[in-house]
Parts: structure tokens; sequence; C-alpha cells
């Protein structure tokens, strides 16, 4: 069994007999505390970390749940987004053992966020000033839930989201996550085209993948390549919405600039836009011109809103 949305954790830990971590990277290092959770085993698959010592708990190879293959209480808890990959490597060893990805985990004490830094929070506060109900539209989904910064308005009861991914395995998940969203399988381009794009993507780190040549070069992605209907982001609101979503959130690995420099404002005026911070200043300095103003900055993105 798969968890599609969230559970209490110490509600977990009376049911199952084993618990594991699976992933131990940048998420399990940032979310991980073993004085609130104590997985009995925290695995690395790529085996980067194995023999360390990270957030109290010893990391160790897949090796270590060979002993479970024929226990039946067993959960494993994925904290990367690159969730479909984990789970065959737990399919492979663990066939009976459920799943949930750790940003589910309800933990007492801990404010619930699924963004990278909170932006979640900070747009749904804002929002909630100003209305009862809103609606969005996630450009650039990848995993619907972890490090995703709409997850929370969809946990709240806002539904009225519209989810755009080019990554097709991408879309299947954020249907099964977000039901009640409606999921387009398209890449976000800034003008009308009916042309198909090269999409570069690496399966290990989906946040990265990109439609620049330039980028997936840097990155070393150039090989991974598949071609992926557009659609012109002023189409893709015209068709999803009556009149326009009240958030934007944008992450579309290097073309965010030019997909807001297209944007309608006059016709869309977009109350609260989150974008990463990683322009030098030039979307900051073309919203300003679009009377956004600047709300809040977190590592990773900056959030405007209509002034």
């Amino acid at each position: 069994m798969k968890y599609l949305q969230k559970e209490e954790y110490s509600e977990l830990r009376k049911k199952y007999a084993v618990i594991i971590g699976w992933g131990a990277g940048i998420e399990f290092q940032k979310y991980y505390d073993h004085n609130m959770l104590c997985f009995d085993h925290m695995i690395d698959g790529a085996g980067r970390n194995i023999g360390k010592v990270i957030n109290g708990i010893a990391i160790e190879g897949v090796e270590a749940v060979a002993k479970y293959k024929d226990t039946d209480s067993v959960l494993v808890i994925i904290y990367p987004n690159i969730e479909q990959e984990i789970t065959m490597q737990v399919s492979a060893l663990l066939p009976q053992a459920d799943t949930i990805v750790a940003r589910l985990l309800d933990i007492e004490g801990r404010k619930r966020t699924y963004a990278s830094n909170s932006e979640d929070m900070i747009m749904l506060e804002y929002m909630l000033s100003r209305y009862t109900d809103f609606s969005y539209i996630d450009i650039g989904v990848c995993h619907p839930v972890v490090r995703n910064n709409t997850y929370l308005f969809y946990e709240k009861g806002f539904t009225n989201g519209v989810l755009v991914e080019p990554n097709i395995e991408m879309c299947r998940m954020a249907a099964e996550y977000r039901p009640q969203n409606r999921v387009v399988n398209f890449g976000a381009a800034p003008v009308p085209t009916d042309e198909e794009l090269t999409y570069y993507y690496d399966p290990h780190h989906p946040g990265l993948n990109t439609f620049l040549q330039d980028v997936a070069a840097q990155r070393g992605m150039e090989q991974n390549v598949r071609k992926v209907p557009m659609k012109d982001i002023n189409t893709i609101i015209a068709e999803n919405f009556e009149t326009y979503p009240n958030v934007l959130d944008l992450d579309t690995e290097g073309m965010d600039y030019e997909l807001l420099t297209h944007l309608d404002f006059a016709k869309y005026p977009i109350d609260a836009i989150c974008v990463e911070n990683v322009e030098g200043g030039r979307i900051g300095k073309l919203l300003l011109e679009k009377k956004y103003k600047l709300l809040d900055t977190t590592e990773e993105n900056e959030i405007y809103v209509r002034g």
C-alpha cells in the first residue's frame, strides 16, 4: 500500500514493527530528527553516505533490509522526490512493504510545509488575508508533494488548481496524489507554438530537467532527451480558468523570465507570483515594472504580490 495523504507518525510507529527511511540526501539531512522519529534503519540506495552517522542515525546500504523480506509489518519512508525510482528499489527487496513520502508524516510540534523553505505557508497566509477561496497554477510541478509549493493549498481544501508539467511520469503521480486538481501534460512556452521541444531530463534529479540545451550541457543531461508538446502561458491560463489564477508558482529551470515577459498581465492580473531567485534580478525588475512588490525572499525563491 502507498499512502497518499498525511498520516500521524506516532500512529504509524504503533502500527508497523519495522520502519525504514530511504534516501539519505538533502531532504533527509534537513528534515530527519532521530529524537522525534527514531527509524529502525536509514538506507542510502545511491550508496553515497553509507557508513556515516547523519542526524543521529547510521546510514546503511540496501543489504541491511534483506532480513525483513518475510516480515509483514514494514513501512518504508521515502525522502527524495525520486519516489518512483526508490519504489522500484523497495519493491525488488521488500515487495510486501508499505510506503509513504516523508513530507506526508504528521509530526507533533512540527509546522506543516511541503515547500523547500515554507513558501507555501507564506503564500497561504497572504491569500487567506484577502480571500476565503482562491485558485492557482503551478508550472513546473515536479513531485506533487515533496518540495512542492502548492500541495499545502490542496491539503487545506483549496482544490481549484492547475498543475502544468512536461514529465509524463510526474503527471501520473500528480493525478494520483491530487485527483481534484487539473493536470496538464505540456511544457509552458513564452509564445504560441505548435512545435514539440526537446526536453532534457535526469531520471535521478527530476527537479533539474530543462528545455534549454546550454543548461542541460552544464548538468550533463544532453543524452537524455524526449520530445514534449508545448503551449504558451497565456493559452494555458485561458484554457483552464474562467478568469485567471490568483497564484502563479513558476519553476521551469531557466525559462521563468521569458514566460513572465510574455504573460498578459493586463488580462491576467495574478495576485501572487512565486519564482526562483536565479535570474540576477531581471525578474524582480520586470515584476516591479508590472506594479508588483516583493512580499518575501527565501533561500530559493522570491514571492511577489500585486501592489
